[in-house]
């Protein structure tokens, strides 16, 4: 099987078992909103390097690993997870909840950093699961998550371009300097290198907010 490691896909928000974020998305049933998650996420070319930038579930972690552990051996795909607030592996939760669950999220993901800074195209981009809360409307936001939200930042301080996040559920893709990757922002499909680049390039570029 031919591999594709340089082919970048990024998703956010899978929310995998979550009964009420299952409705506020239009189905009726939670394991059919899991199901078209799943088959959107084999759109994924085999090979590829899959980024989630959190919040693969919400207190069903064993049942979301198992299931994107069977993607990932299905599609040979390497995986990367920066945690969101509902992952226990994230360290809001403590260093207890951390140890005990790491083992199982190494088990599927090659690495789990809570930031990680790429190139996307000619732009220095930094991914991460919530948004800096002076640049993006958050209504989840509370002090205890201002402690993990994005760092600021510009290349003109020695930063970066661009802050591409989930968490917010936001329908809106683009806002000036971040780009939202929830899946109510991609029609539930994860995003492409290609497809990145435009939203990036756009967020960089447009001076206010971005529909569509």
């Amino acid at each position: 099987m031919s591999t594709h490691r340089d082919d970048i896909w990024l998703v956010s928000d899978l929310h995998l078992g979550h009964r009420k974020v299952s409705e506020l998305r239009g189905f009726d049933e939670t394991a059919e909103h899991d199901q078209v998650i799943l088959d959107n996420l084999r759109a994924v070319p085999d090979g590829a390097t899959l980024i989630c930038l959190g919040d693969i579930s919400v207190r069903r972690d064993a049942e979301a690993l198992d299931l994107l552990g069977g993607l990932k051996v299905e599609k040979d795909l390497r995986m990367v997870l920066l945690p969101g607030n509902h992952d226990r592996v994230h360290p809001m939760f403590g260093l207890e909840s951390v140890m005990e669950w790491t083992p199982a999220y190494r088990d599927v993901f090659d690495a789990v950093s809570l930031e990680l800074q790429i190139r996307v195209g000619r732009w220095l981009v930094l991914l991460t699961h919530i948004p800096a809360p002076d640049k993006v409307e958050d209504p989840y936001m509370t002090p205890a998550l201002a402690r993990w939200a994005a760092r600021g930042g510009t290349t003109t301080r020695g930063g970066f371009d661009c802050t591409v996040h989930g968490h917010t559920h936001s329908a809106v893709p683009v806002r000036p300097k971040n780009v939202n990757v929830s899946l109510e922002a991609t029609d539930l499909k994860p995003v492409s290198s290609e497809q990145l680049e435009e939203l990036v390039t756009r967020a960089v570029t447009c001076p206010t907010v971005c529909q569509g």
